[in-house]
C-alpha cells in the first residue's frame, strides 16, 4: 500500500484565483407605496434580464422603518420574541405568474427555528442590533409602554436577513441567476398590531423606507459564456422550502386530528406549534407556544403511523427534545446552541428569589423557576424579570410564562440523513392523505382552546431554461 503525505505537507495544493467578476450592492425600494400600515402587503421586485448578474440570497435582507404615530401616554409597542420578524405574516415568491414559494405564519415558522438555531447570545448582540431580538423571552420595545408621555414619530430601523424560501436555502449554496427574462416579485404581508407583541390599545404604527439589500455578483461575458457552456444553459438548483398548514383545538378534548394537505415529492420534516393566544394585544401570540396538556403525538400517511410508535410528551419533555433534535439533524451535534431555555430576563439562574426567609432572617428561601419548554397552560403576558435589590435585600424576580414548546418529526430516512450532498431522500406524499394526530389530556381544566400550526419542510426543484422559456419552473 503507498504512502501519503498529510495534507498539511501538500504545497501545490493552493486556492485559485476565481474568474474574472465584480460585487457590488443595490437597493431596490417597494414598488406599491411608499408606507405600509399593519395587514397590508409591500411588494418588492427583483428585477430580471441582468445578463452574466446573479443574486445572492444568504446577502440580502429587507431594510425598514417601524415609526410609532401619534402621543399621548402608554403609545408603543414591545416586540414578540422575533422582534422585527413578528411583524411578518406571510411571504410570497412568485415570477412570470408562477409561483416559487408561499409561506403563510411567516413570523411563527421564523421565531421557532430562531429558538432553536440562535443562542441566547446572538440575540443579545447581533440579533439585537439587526431586528431588536434580546436575550429573553420577548423582543425590545419600540416606544415606552410604562405610561409616560411618548412624542410622535419615534422610530427604528431593521435590517431582517432574508431566509425560510427556497431562493435562500439552495442545497448546496447557489447563486441565484438574475438574467431569467421576468422579474422575481416578493409580496411580504404584515400582521396585524395585535399579532406582532404587546402594544396599547391606543398604538399605531407605520412602516416607512422599505427597501431591499442585494449584493450582487457579476461575471465577466467570458467566465458567463463559460457557465453557460457549461450548464447547456439549463440552470437547475435543489432547495428546501416551507408551507404552512393549520387546525384548532377545543378547550378540553382528549384527541386531536388534523388533515394537513402536504403534497410533496420528498417530505422531510414537520415543526408542530401551538398557540394558545391569537390576535390579543395584552399577550404575546407569535413566540408564545405550549404544551397545551399533549400527551402523545404522531403523523399518518394513507393511514400508516410515522414514526411506528408515537411520541410521548412526558415530565421534562427529553423525548420531544431528542425528535427535535433528530428532525434538525444535530442530535449528535454538542456545540449547537439554542435559546428554547431563555432565562428570566437577561438573567440564566434556574432559580427565581422569593421574599421569604428562614426564621433567623438569613437565608433566602429558593423556589426553581418552570422550564419555558414544559409549559402546558402559558399565559404569555410577560417575560419576566431578574432579581433586583431594594434596601440591600434581593426582592422576587417576576417568572416568565411564555411557552418556547416545539415538536418535530422526521421524515427523511438514514440514506441522506439529512447531511449528504449528493442524495435527499425524503418521504413522497404526492397523492397521499397526511394527517396529525395528537393525544390530550382531557377534561374540564386541561387543554386550553389552541391554534395549531404545522411546518413542512420539503425539498423542491428550481429550473431555469435560458433555451427554452427563460423563466423559473418549480416542481415539488
Amino acid at each position: 500500500m503507498a504512502e501519503v503525505f498529510s495534507e498539511s505537507l501538500n504545497y501545490p495544493d493552493v486556492k485559485k484565483r476565481a474568474v474574472a467578476s465584480r460585487s457590488f450592492r443595490v437597493k431596490i425600494p417597494s414598488s406599491n407605496a411608499t408606507t405600509f400600515s399593519p395587514t397590508q402587503t409591500i411588494n418588492i421586485d427583483l428585477p430580471g434580464n441582468l445578463s452574466g448578474q446573479y443574486y445572492n440570497f444568504n446577502q440580502m435582507y429587507l431594510k425598514f422603518k417601524c415609526v410609532v404615530k401619534g402621543g399621548g401616554a402608554n403609545q408603543g409597542l414591545k416586540w414578540d420574541r422575533a422582534g422585527a420578524v413578528s411583524a411578518i405574516k406571510r411571504v410570497q415568491i412568485s415570477t412570470a405568474g408562477s409561483s416559487i414559494c408561499d409561506l403563510n405564519n411567516y413570523n411563527v415558522l421564523y421565531t421557532a427555528l430562531l429558538d432553536t438555531d440562535a443562542s441566547v447570545e446572538w440575540k443579545a448582540s447581533s440579533g439585537n442590533i439587526l431586528t431588536g431580538t434580546t436575550s429573553g423571552l420577548v423582543g425590545e420595545a419600540v416606544d415606552s409602554l410604562t405610561g409616560a408621555e411618548v412624542i410622535a414619530g419615534v422610530s427604528r430601523t431593521y435590517c431582517v436577513p432574508i431566509v425560510l424560501n427556497p431562493l435562500a436555502n439552495t442545497t448546496p449554496h447557489r447563486l441565484i441567476p438574475a438574467f431569467s427574462m421576468s422579474a422575481l416579485q416578493f409580496k411580504i404581508t404584515l400582521d396585524s398590531l395585535a399579532q406582532m407583541g404587546i402594544s396599547h390599545a391606543s398604538t399605531s404604527i407605520e412602516f416607512q423606507e422599505v427597501e431591499m439589500v442585494c449584493q450582487m455578483t457579476e461575471l465577466s461575458p467570458n467566465a458567463q459564456a463559460q457557465v453557460d457552456r457549461m450548464t447547456g444553459g439549463v440552470y437547475n438548483i435543489l432547495a428546501n422550502s416551507y408551507m404552512n398548514s393549520g387546525a384548532t383545538m377545543t378547550a378540553g378534548v382528549s384527541s386531536v386530528t388534523a388533515n394537513l394537505g402536504f403534497s410533496v415529492s420528498s417530505l422531510e420534516r414537520i415543526l408542530l406549534v401551538q398557540r394558545p393566544h391569537i390576535n390579543d394585544n395584552t399577550k404575546y401570540t407569535v413566540g408564545n407556544r405550549g404544551s397545551n396538556h399533549l400527551k402523545e403525538y404522531q403523523y399518518l400517511i394513507n393511514s400508516e403511523n410515522y414514526p411506528q410508535r408515537p411520541i410521548v410528551v412526558s415530565d421534562a419533555n427529553a423525548e420531544v427534545g431528542a425528535e427535535l433534535l433528530l428532525a434538525d439533524h444535530s442530535l449528535t451535534d454538542f456545540r449547537k446552541g439554542n435559546s428554547l431555555q431563555a432565562g428570566v430576563g437577561a438573567s440564566t439562574d434556574t432559580f427565581s428569589l422569593q421574599t421569604s426567609l428562614n426564621q433567623d432572617n438569613s437565608v433566602l428561601i429558593y423556589t426553581q423557576r418552570p422550564s419555558p419548554f414544559d409549559l402546558e397552560a402559558d399565559d404569555g403576558d410577560t417575560g419576566g424579570t431578574t432579581v433586583a435589590m431594594a434596601s440591600n435585600v434581593p426582592q422576587p424576580a417576576v417568572i416568565s410564562n411564555i411557552g418556547t414548546f416545539l415538536a418535530g418529526c422526521e421524515f427523511e430516512t438514514g440514506l441522506s440523513d439529512g447531511k449528504s450532498q449528493n442524495i435527499y431522500s425524503g418521504i413522497s406524499t404526492i397523492a397521499s392523505t397526511v394527517q396529525y394526530k395528537g393525544s390530550y389530556v382531557g377534561g374540564a381544566g386541561a387543554s386550553q382552546n389552541c391554534t395549531l400550526d404545522f411546518f413542512a419542510q420539503y425539498s423542491v426543484m428550481l429550473s431555469l431554461d435560458m433555451r427554452g422559456s427563460g423563466v423559473w419552473n418549480v416542481s415539488v
